[in-house]
């Protein structure tokens, strides 16, 4: 319970909850949506991130790579996993910034 609690606390924003996943070989897991700035707001591979599943598991884990889809009207950033697999990531994550 302890470690739950210390993973809320460090969570600063929900940034999108998952709709959507594919493998890229040799890249890594790709989550959908993907991540929209706020503001000034920037992304970088290495940024700490935590994935809160629907049956309540936590996992911390950082950005692997990120893309930007063209076209891409939503300004959207799509992030890879790369130590992650498919099925650790159901539909339904949500996906926090820390």
């Amino acid at each position: 319970m302890a470690g739950r609690y210390h993973s809320e606390r460090l969570a600063q924003r929900r940034v999108f909850t998952v709709t959507d996943t594919f493998t890229v070989t040799g890249r890594g897991l790709v989550l959908l949506p993907g991540l929209i700035p706020i503001g000034t707001e920037r992304f970088r591979a290495g940024d700490p991130i935590l994935l809160r599943s629907p049956n309540g598991r936590e996992t911390r884990t950082s950005i692997g790579a990120l893309e930007l889809p063209h076209p891409n009207p939503k300004c959207e950033v799509l992030i890879m996993l790369k130590e992650i697999a498919k099925d650790d990531v159901p539909i339904g994550t949500e996906v926090w910034l820390l």
